[in-house]
């Protein structure tokens, strides 16, 4: 159903590609960003309780997300975003709603080797993991992924409905940007479209000089073109 929509949307443009496909890398860090808005979303949509920063809840979200929609891929999205989160280097203040970068890098590649420390070894390895962080993050991540598969249970769309509530829009600017990776916006609409969305929502590509964000008033998932390039410079090989 996501290809026909897709493709639908493609064919509405009817633009040739004119832009670069963007490198690995740089899709699968932009997913764990969707997938974090996607957070915000699910919290404020489904008014679910906040019970702590909303901000490391969307971000321990998205992980968790990735992992339960993309399991072949979650590792390759987390260490990813993680490298990405490592490039900014961020510091916030103390009374900031962030966390420091070097944090959230941390803590998904913690949660991540949680959910299946068999299976993430080599994971913990690249990223020097110690015996004592190993232990800490095989303790914490199984707890936490209960959690969010109880949260999740009610939400979840069923496989055979067909979907009507994600939307995919694209500045005029970015449209050939969409056309040449048409495979990562596949791949957001897909994750996005996992979710039992009580009214439609919609990924938004967007010409801007922000980062990304979920708008409620507008039930949108935006990303701006220049924290793409942003990424593009910091992960690009």
């Amino acid at each position: 159903m996501l290809r026909v929509l897709y493709a639908l949307i493609l064919s509405i443009y009817a633009i040739p590609a004119l832009a670069t496909p963007l490198p690995e890398r740089v899709g699968n860090a932009l997913l764990h960003v969707i997938a974090h808005e996607a957070g915000h979303a699910v919290l404020r949509e489904f008014d679910l309780p906040i019970l702590g920063p909303e901000e490391d809840i969307a971000e321990d979200f998205a992980t968790t997300f990735i992992y339960l929609t993309l399991p072949g891929r979650a590792e390759a999205i987390v260490e990813a975003r993680a490298a990405q989160h490592r490039a900014d280097g961020a510091r916030p203040g103390p009374f900031s709603e962030y966390r420091p970068d070097d944090q959230l890098a941390g803590r998904m590649i913690c949660l991540l080797y949680g959910f299946d420390p068999d299976r993430y070894t080599a994971l913990a390895d690249r990223n020097a993991m110690d015996e004592e962080a190993r232990d800490t993050c095989a303790d914490i991540a199984p707890e936490l992924l209960r959690s969010w598969r109880r949260t999740l249970a009610p939400l979840w769309i069923d496989p055979e409905a067909r979907v009507t509530e994600v939307g995919l829009r694209a500045d005029p600017e970015v449209e050939a940007m969409a056309v040449a990776n048409r495979d990562l916006v596949e791949d957001a609409l897909t994750i996005l479209s996992r979710i039992d969305w009580h009214s439609r929502i919609t990924l938004d590509l967007a010409q801007c000089d922000g980062t990304a964000g979920w708008q409620r008033n507008g039930r949108r998932i935006f990303l701006c073109s220049a924290y793409v390039d942003r990424m593009v410079a910091q992960l690009a090989e």
